[in-house]
């Protein structure tokens, strides 16, 4: 029995797979495997990309705006510098050319030998002047620069005042050195020459000379104070109200001799200590002018025996 509808001969393929049944779900064929080197990298917003193309990774994500906020935070920065240093400016220029601001008053304390005008001259200070262009420490060394003055402090006092403080040395003593007579602190420092205008009622040091001063300047200035010391000694005794120190004089060997009242008397020192030997000289003296002699030299060196004495009259 023959089928029926025949296909025809030509239409049945001699070979090759037959065409699929639409009933039958097709198999899920594996993705074919690409070598990723051989593909060029697709662009980031999923473009096509071409062939002149290239890419590179991107940068972290809002860092253009990162760097706009940065230079929008330099520009303020120096905006305020500027704007700062803009105002110091006119501050500045109006502080130093403000007549408010000129020296109208220069005052001067601690000063005896020196004059408020005398110390405005050494420091270069004049009235006028714009109190902001006072140089304080040049003002200071210039004052030092007097002999008479031992500390200074140079300050101003808003809005137009000056004020000079200083510490004056006190001269205690002449020092002969050499032909020249120098007032010397009592510390023993000979700190100027002797001027017309200068004090001159005081005790005079001898015996030292311009070679000793050179040579040992440091041992000088303690020979002059030992010498000092034993004329406050003596000033203490009952001795010195009637015979008053005109001399001190240092002697090579270290002793000392003191020349005292009008008539001159000298005290002959070995060196020291000097107490007990001044009491001596008092109690000595005062029994020769009880008998109404007139001592030339008390020999007080004896320094095996202090308490001998020895006097020559005139």
């Amino acid at each position: 029995m023959k089928p029926r509808n025949p296909l025809p001969t030509s239409a049945v393929p001699s070979s090759g797979p037959l065409p699929p049944n639409r009933r039958v779900r097709p198999k899920a064929q594996k993705p074919p495997v690409v070598d990723a080197s051989d593909c060029p990298a697709a662009p980031a917003d999923g473009g096509a990309a071409s062939a002149n193309d290239s890419w590179a990774p991107p940068g972290p994500a809002g860092s253009g705006r990162r760097a706009w906020e940065g230079l929008r935070a330099a520009a303020s920065i120096i905006a305020t510098v500027a704007t700062a240093l803009a105002c110091v400016w006119g501050l500045t220029r109006y502080t130093r050319t403000s007549p408010r601001f000129a020296v109208r008053t220069i005052e001067a304390h601690g000063a005896t030998h020196r004059s408020s005008t005398d110390l405005a001259r050494l420091a270069g200070i004049t009235q006028g002047q714009n109190i902001f262009a006072v140089d304080l420490e040049s003002s200071r060394m210039r004052i030092l620069g007097d002999p008479w003055v031992e500390q200074a402090t140079v300050a101003r006092r808003l809005p137009g005042t000056v004020v000079l403080d200083v510490i004056e040395r006190e001269a205690s003593a002449l020092v002969a050195i050499g032909a020249d007579l120098y007032l010397a602190t009592r510390a023993g420092e000979p700190f100027k020459k002797l001027d017309p205008s200068d004090p001159y009622d005081l005790p005079v040091v001898t015996g030292v000379t311009t070679e000793d001063v050179t040579r040992d300047r440091a041992g000088t200035v303690a020979a002059i104070k030992r010498g000092l010391d034993l004329v406050a000694e003596y000033e203490r005794s009952s001795a010195s109200k009637t015979l008053p120190v005109q001399e001190v004089h240092l002697s090579d060997d270290g002793n000392m001799a003191l020349t005292v009242g009008k008539e001159p008397v000298v005290l002959r020192f070995g060196k020291g200590p000097y107490r007990q030997a001044i009491e001596e000289a008092s109690r000595v003296l005062a029994e020769v002018a009880g008998r109404r002699g007139q001592p030339a030299v008390v020999f007080l060196d004896n320094e095996a025996h202090p308490e001998r004495v020895v006097v020559r009259m005139r």
